[in-house]
């Protein structure tokens, strides 16, 4: 007996001590969900603002107590049911102590399973699965920051290529322009010094000549026939002034009122001429 003793070693008694305390932290857990789950029946039964002193004077859990047990039913409770329904209790529910489901809450269901099965999470320490806990959380967040990185780059890109391609077509475009505006620019000086050309051949020419002498010589005619114009103009006029002031001095014995009438008429008549000749007053 005391020899058996003897063989005992500090690795197994460690062993032994860590599989009770696992195997009672089981039991925990599974206590723990039954209890959130009936603590999540009756909140819902309770008024508002009763939960509280429902917790305090019932049972004795604190709030902060209370909605770690809800959150363990919420997040194990369906597995326990099936653990249950089928007849085993390891079946359905992790083979997790307390502590440690407790800590992989943060873990969304849908991942929990694969990541207790890759990282043998029974075996863990607390501290030890916190920590792996903590480096899922980060590296997910590294994840979807590089994601969100490669979206925000991939948009930046996609709205460069989208800018490259709208400002080759414009330059493609205004090629095209300058081109036809070239070939349009070559055509009109072309047809400028054509029409030069034909110009300076129609100056040297006979008929040219022919029609700047004929041009000199209308105007000249023009000159004349305004002038004589002039010359018949003025002469009526003074025939006709010296016909009016013989018959106004034959018209003054016989009829003064009317002399004196029409005589004021041919001065101002003749005063308003002046005036429109030279532009002053007379």
């Amino acid at each position: 007996m005391n020899d058996l003793t003897t063989d005992r070693t500090s690795l197994m008694i460690a062993a032994e001590i860590n599989m009770i305390r696992h195997q009672t932290g089981k039991i925990l857990l599974v206590g723990a969900i039954e209890i959130g789950r009936r603590l999540k029946e009756a909140k819902a039964l309770l008024p508002h603002g009763e939960w509280g002193k429902w917790l305090e004077d019932s049972v004795s859990y604190s709030q902060s107590t209370a909605e770690k047990l809800m959150r363990l039913f919420e997040g194990y409770g369906t597995q326990q049911a099936a653990s249950l329904a089928v007849g085993g209790q390891g079946e359905g529910l992790p083979n997790l102590s307390y502590s440690q489901a407790l800590t992989l809450l943060v873990v969304p269901e849908e991942d929990r399973a694969q990541f207790i099965a890759e990282l043998d999470v029974e075996s863990m320490s607390i501290r030890e699965l916190q920590k792996a806990v903590k480096d899922r959380n980060q590296a997910l967040q590294e994840r979807d920051q590089a994601f969100q990185e490669k979206g925000d780059l991939q948009k930046a890109l996609n709205n460069q290529v989208s800018k490259i391609s709208q400002l080759t077509t414009e330059r493609d475009s205004l090629k095209s322009m300058s081109a036809e505006l070239s070939k349009s620019k070559g055509e009109i000086e072309t047809r400028a010094g054509k029409l030069q050309s034909e110009l300076n051949s129609f100056k040297k020419s006979t008929e040219y000549g022919s029609i700047q002498s004929m041009s000199r010589n209308l105007t000249a005619a023009h000159h004349k026939a305004c002038a004589n114009k002039v010359a018949f103009l003025y002469e009526n006029l003074d025939k006709t002034f010296k016909e009016l002031i013989f018959e106004l001095s034959r018209l003054a014995p016989e009829n003064k009122n009317t002399h004196e009438a029409y005589k004021t008429k041919t001065v101002d008549f003749l005063t308003k001429g002046l005036k429109e000749m030279y532009g002053t007053d007379v």
